[in-house]
């Protein structure tokens, strides 16, 4: 691997996820343009960890969609179970009377 570029992925904190799929096409690229890459990493690196943020607070968005969704079906059966106990409750009353 290019150090170089190894060097720029532990600058940048890159995972190893990001790092195999950069690397797989950088060693794709002409020489020409490896050394165009490595001089514009910075931009690179700044838009790939822009894009991660962004992925990860969407996932936390869904989360909490997700868990929002949950409770309420939660409270909604316990709301549904319980009218129907105190339903059952009132019937037995009413044929007591």
């Amino acid at each position: 691997m290019n150090t170089r570029l190894e060097k720029l992925f532990e600058k940048y904190k890159f995972s190893q996820k990001d790092r195999f799929e950069v690397s797989q096409i950088f060693f794709l690229l002409t020489e020409e343009r490896k050394q165009n890459f490595l001089k514009n990493f910075d931009e690179f690196a700044f838009q790939i960890n822009k894009i991660n943020f962004d992925i990860e607070t969407e996932k936390q968005i869904l989360i909490g969609n997700a868990v929002e969704k949950i409770k309420k079906s939660i409270l909604k059966d316990r709301k549904t179970r319980l009218d129907s106990e105190i339903k059952g409750k009132i019937d037995n009353l009413k044929g007591e009377i």
